[in-house]
């Protein structure tokens, strides 16, 4: 039988219970997940792996914030068109602009975290 590849989601996620949680949700939806601690963390795991299907990441963070991850795996042409998922408390529309103007695909904000709509976005992105 061939083994049907899983999507590969790198989730970037300084809160180890946020972090814990949603990768069970990930895992659970049949995502193989690979997790960094921050987003200079994320930006070394994709550089050596290079084989993300998808990236999800909190906002705020040491080290460097999921705004500066975005911006700078944007400024990589082989990333351009690896989707990025701001999941983030950061709920104003200046926030979600700030997203979109880094290069984030999507923005969902953890106020309204629903594991459908985390799961939905991934699918329709991937």
């Amino acid at each position: 039988e061939p083994i049907i590849s899983q999507p590969r989601v790198l989730l970037v996620e300084d809160s180890i219970p946020i972090r814990t949680q949603v990768r069970r949700i990930l895992e659970g939806a049949g995502y193989q997940v690979t997790t960094a601690t921050d987003g200079l963390d994320g930006f070394n795991k994709l550089q050596e792996e290079e084989t993300f299907d998808v990236i999800v990441s909190d906002v705020e963070m040491p080290n460097l914030s999921g705004l500066e991850l975005t911006e700078r795996i944007r400024q990589e042409a082989k990333y351009e068109d690896l989707p990025i998922i701001l999941v983030t408390t950061l709920a104003q529309d200046d926030d979600k602009q700030r997203g979109v103007d880094a290069g984030a695909n999507a923005y969902i904000t953890k106020g309204d975290f629903d594991q459908n709509l985390l799961i939905n976005t991934l699918r329709s992105l991937i």
